[in-house]
């Protein structure tokens, strides 16, 4: 029973997820944002490959031939290599700048889209535990060690794998490709390094998909709860059971004592006649229609009845109208229209009544 006690078997509440979250204790996966990246970048490169090529060429082209040229070796200086070697360098970073800025936005919005905007509340702090060698030997021994190697191992057996399917039909003509000139030689190479990437990325990818399912049901796994936990959960945000009991009952004593202090003010009170009290309240100058202002039932009945004898409050037996009235209306609430004729005929007998009696004084 006590093991039974300690697991943890509950679904994480929402205020625990929130408490890892601003922990930093999302799930995430690495493996996704790079696959991501990694197709973004291809999808750029696939379309504006030709362009790009050809400017690389354009570049390699002139710096083979100032290196090929023995008088600009000749007549060469440092400040004319630095100068050459910039160039060519800012040349080739303008060309690659498109795939550059998708790999930013790319890298940027796989992290967002897995984690939202995350600030992780202790992340300049220090923890000793990182640098531990028990706690690192216990992390190398772990569950999620034993994943992560298996992970590593499927994902080179799966690029292995895209790597043949992408050069099989090429590897036949790999050695013609040298007799047909240097142009063409970085072309078809070209060509042939997008192919094999595109299919290792989408291997990678559908990997990497799989792997952020994992990440979120390990999450989810470490994040659950005892059921003693939920328990003190539940007591620390909605309060100690027996304090909200106490506090309900007190409530109910506070409404019940402004029910009665209304009683004195009700023109009339509907019996039925033992278990069931209703005190209604009618002003023609300030009312649409009269208000139930007490009602209740067995001892709390007898109660109305009793303030209603001690201020000359008329009591009318009418059971049928007395059940209606309990059942249907809230106290402070007006009669529903139909009962208009019916809390009507006894109203009027309420002021027949109180007539007659300021006329025999």
């Amino acid at each position: 029973m006590a093991e039974q006690a300690g697991a943890r078997t509950e679904p994480a509440s929402a205020r625990r997820k929130a408490e890892a979250r601003r922990k930093g204790q999302v799930p995430f996966s690495r493996d996704l944002s790079m696959a991501l990246v990694l197709m973004a970048a291809l999808g750029v490169l696939s379309l504006t490959s030709e362009a790009t090529i050809q400017a690389l060429l354009r570049i390699l082209r002139e710096w083979w031939s100032m290196a090929a040229d023995p008088r600009s070796w000749s007549a060469a200086t440092a400040e004319m290599l630095q100068a050459a070697m910039l160039k060519m360098g800012s040349d080739s970073l303008i060309i690659l700048l498109p795939v550059l800025a998708c790999v930013l936005v790319m890298a940027t919005g796989a992290t967002v889209a897995q984690t939202g905007l995350l600030w992780k509340q202790d992340a300049f702090g220090f923890d000793l535990s990182r640098i531990s060698p028990i706690a690192g030997l216990q992390r190398l021994c772990s569950l999620r060690a034993v994943v992560e190697l298996a992970k590593a191992g499927l994902k080179v057996v799966v690029v292995a794998v895209a790597g043949y399917l992408a050069i099989r039909t090429d590897v036949e003509s790999l050695p013609l490709w040298v007799q047909r000139g240097v142009d063409h030689l970085l072309g078809a190479t070209g060509w042939l390094l997008l192919s094999v990437s595109l299919w290792v990325g989408l291997a990678l990818t559908a990997l990497a998909v799989a792997d952020y399912g994992y990440q979120r049901f390990e999450w989810s796994r470490n994040l659950r709860m005892t059921r003693q936990e939920v328990k003190d959960e539940t007591r620390e945000s909605e309060g100690d059971p027996l304090v909200r009991s106490r506090i309900k009952t007190l409530q109910r004593q506070m409404a019940r004592q402004r029910m009665m202090a209304a009683v004195p003010q009700a023109d009339v009170v509907v019996t039925n006649p033992t278990h069931i009290a209703v005190a209604l309240r009618y002003d023609q100058r300030a009312m649409k229609a009269p208000v139930v202002v007490a009602k209740g039932a067995e001892l709390l009945a007898e109660r109305i009845k009793e303030v209603a004898r001690e201020h000359g409050i008329m009591i009318v037996e009418q059971p049928m109208v007395a059940r209606s009235l309990y059942k249907l209306v809230r106290i402070g609430q007006e009669i529903p229209a139909d009962l208009y004729r019916a809390v009507a005929e006894i109203l009027a007998l309420v002021y027949r009544a109180k007539g007659l009696r300021v006329g025999t004084t």
